[in-house]
């Protein structure tokens, strides 16, 4: 991390480098006198080092408020967009069989009632909040992505998770450039990364009464293009016409290819949800 901040910020270490340099030089001067008292000795050395203090700090503030780096913290693009396409694609089961230009089903009356059971019975969230965790000894590194996509089914359990990438907002821009980088999560071949499971024993007729209902999900987490069968234990949260799904699960990232000499040896994973069924 250390090198990459100073390949973005080569002059602010360059000239804190100088100051410290001049701090060296006098401090040396002083140490070869043979007279006086110490603080007569020192008295240049004591200002040197409290001037660049002032002058480092000085130096870093204004390299991160005012330069324009990727240091310091952006404002946020906005977020792009999962289509109706992108939706349609996960949605598709992974071992169709339908030949090119056709719908893969039998008649255009099963497409109908199926397009009819998608309206009555699934719910899609457009807002889906995925925020990751990342605890070392030396920082915690945290991302969030307020603009995934969460489909429901709520007449079978069956749920899927679909967050974009580029989408994970950190506090600074040269965390967030390095991660989108090919190094990392390479944002660029792999755009995506994709849920998809069912609530095991999924109970229907829970979501016509109020109340807060432990759920474990399973099913297949897809990152970095690499798919592993994961399991994570939740609350579906039923008020009205509201549901509401919060999982909390952890991550190897190793275990996806991705290099976490970084951070920490697990991500801590917390999805949000809301559906409000018609």
């Amino acid at each position: 991390m250390l090198f990459k901040l100073m390949k973005e910020l080569p002059w602010m270490f360059a000239i804190a480098g100088i100051l410290w340099l001049i701090v060296v030089v006098i401090v040396y001067k002083n140490f070869k006198k043979r007279s006086g008292s110490f603080f007569a000795k020192h008295r240049t050395s004591i200002i040197a080092i409290i001037a660049a203090v002032v002058l480092t700090v000085t130096d870093i503030w204004l390299f991160v408020q005012y330069i324009p780096t990727h240091f310091r913290k952006e404002m946020q693009a906005e977020p792009a967009t999962i289509s109706e396409k992108e939706i349609a694609a996960e949605l598709q089961p992974a071992d169709s069989s339908a030949k090119p230009g056709s719908s893969g089903l039998k008649n255009d009356s099963v497409q109908t009632n199926i397009k009819k059971d998608s309206v009555e019975k699934v719910y899609t969230d457009n807002k889906t909040a995925i925020r990751f965790l990342s605890s070392t000894a030396s920082e915690d590194i945290e991302a969030k992505n307020n603009n995934a996509t969460s489909i429901f089914n709520a007449s079978n359990g069956k749920i899927t998770f679909i967050a974009l990438i580029k989408n994970f907002h950190f506090e600074n821009g040269l965390m967030q450039d390095h991660f989108n980088q090919p190094e990392y999560m390479n944002s660029a071949a792999f755009p995506k990364a994709t849920f998809k499971g069912n609530i095991a024993n999924f109970n229907a007729s829970q979501l016509s009464v109020n109340g807060n209902y432990p759920v474990t999900a399973t099913g297949n987490l897809t990152i970095h293009g690499v798919t592993k069968h994961v399991e994570a234990a939740g609350t579906l949260t039923v008020s009205g016409k509201n549901i509401h799904l919060k999982s909390n699960f952890k991550v190897h990232v190793q275990d996806y290819g991705v290099d976490g000499s970084e951070v920490a040896d697990q991500l801590d994973i917390t999805v949000t949800a809301a559906y409000q069924q018609p």
